[in-house]
């Protein structure tokens, strides 16, 4: 009996120490001293970020007539003197109506133009694929940046395209029969409507719907005199709305200024005329060129200063920009982003002068040997730095280098034995 239990205690010692010996071995393959990065390029700027209000050449457009309202035409869209820019209705059936009608004419002018061109024999086959092609790449990439309401009307006039293709093929699409209906609901929809006011725009220019109370102070002409009080009382009445008749604005000049007030030591390397680029957080305009206009002090703001910069760029989602966060960049540097924990001082021996001096430089990984590399710093950040990337001195990191980010023990020529885990 006692030789049993002895014999089963041995057996599961035995059984122990293998469980022991395969965990340690499962250990050491699965256990990784080392973590690098690759070696990539980055870019960083130097910038300042602000809340600021843009500065146009602009006029107030106001509705000679109270109502409900219909726009006949798009943010940023050029109008020229005299031109309409929406029409008031005495009631919204009617402003409905009127709508309705201005979809109906599209259609009509849309189906005209196909029968016009079938009876001239103008349709090119490989022209309307070329066409629907570009327009489901507009759609893609209208969707993929978030502009809804110009996807819609890609995707409408790719289901036109469509269309046009259906009949130059010979599908059985009556355009006559469509034409008619469409004749019948334009008359029925012109007798909804009664009388409309139209609002005219008196001056040339690009067309904003939206106007608050900003533009009283916001003087384009005086733009670069602007002070840091002058620019907080103006973001200020830039959230409050203008006139309820007012219909918008017509924006008179290309050129336009963004004024923001920033901190004076934020600044030191600005100057009058460097060129910046802009970028609006809130929108997606991107990146823009501008250049500084101004840099004036303000003796009841003494820490801060206004900064004013001049842009030369207009379209429908700049137009729309009024106030907000923007982004100023001033300094773009571009190499390769290595964490600070990856970075090493050392002292190294001048071969000819024999001095010593302590520099930067990082571990790599190259197959299974550590090696040392100094590293060109261009840019020190708060938890980074960016280095030279193409630099041709040997002994430098380089791009796709693997930097180690995480290892004990670590010296130059130092040979490793297991993979890192990136």
């Amino acid at each position: 009996m006692i030789k049993g239990v002895k014999t089963k205690y041995i057996s599961v010692i035995i059984i122990v120490l293998v469980l022991f010996y395969i965990g340690f071995q499962v250990f050491q393959i699965s256990y990784n001293p080392i973590k690098t990065i690759s070696a990539e390029k980055e870019t960083v700027y130097e910038s300042i970020t602000e809340d600021a209000v843009t500065i146009r050449d602009e006029d107030v457009i106001v509705s000679p007539k109270s109502g409900t309202m219909v726009y006949d035409v798009k943010d940023g869209t050029r109008v020229e003197k005299g031109g309409v820019i929406a029409n008031v209705f005495s009631s919204d059936a009617e402003a409905k109506s009127y709508s309705q009608l201005t979809n109906v004419e599209k259609q009509i002018a849309y189906y005209e133009e196909i029968i016009s061109q079938t009876t001239a024999g103008n349709n090119s086959l490989e022209v309307i694929d070329t066409t629907i092609e570009g327009s489901i790449n507009d759609y893609i990439r209208s969707l993929a940046s978030g502009k809804l309401d110009l996807a819609q009307e890609q995707g409408e006039l790719l289901a036109d395209n469509i269309n046009n293709r259906k009949i130059t093929i010979g599908e059985s699409i009556d355009v006559n029969s469509i034409l008619n209906e469409l004749y019948a609901k334009r008359k029925n929809l012109q007798g909804n409507i009664t009388k409309k006011t139209a609002v005219v725009s008196e001056q040339a220019g690009y067309f904003v719907s939206t106007s608050d109370n900003a533009q009283v102070d916001a003087d384009y002409e005086k733009a670069t005199e602007l002070s840091v009080s002058n620019i907080q009382s103006i973001l200020k009445k830039s959230q409050s709305k203008a006139d309820k008749n007012a219909v918008g604005k017509i924006v008179k000049s290309f050129d336009w200024y963004i004024a923001c007030a920033v901190d004076n030591k934020s600044v030191t390397q600005l100057k009058e005329g460097t060129e910046v680029n802009v970028n609006f957080p809130q929108s997606d305009v991107g990146e823009l060129p501008a250049k500084v206009a101004a840099i004036n002090a303000d003796a009841e703001k003494a820490n801060k200063v206004a900064l004013i910069l001049k842009l030369g760029n207009m379209d429908e989602s700049i137009a729309k920009i009024r106030s907000g966060k923007v982004e100023i960049r001033f300094n773009k540097y571009e190499g390769i982003k290595i964490p600070n924990d990856a970075l090493r001082a050392v002292t190294v021996k001048d071969e000819e002068s024999g001095e010593e001096r302590t520099v930067k430089c990082v571990y790599v990984l190259s197959g299974n040997i550590v090696k040392l590399k100094l590293v060109d710093i261009i840019y020190t950040g708060e938890d980074f730095v960016i280095a030279k990337s193409n630099t041709t001195q040997t002994g430098y990191v380089r791009l796709y280098d693997q930097i180690i980010i995480k290892g004990e023990d670590l010296s130059d020529g130092k040979i490793v034995k297991y993979q890192p885990a990136n």
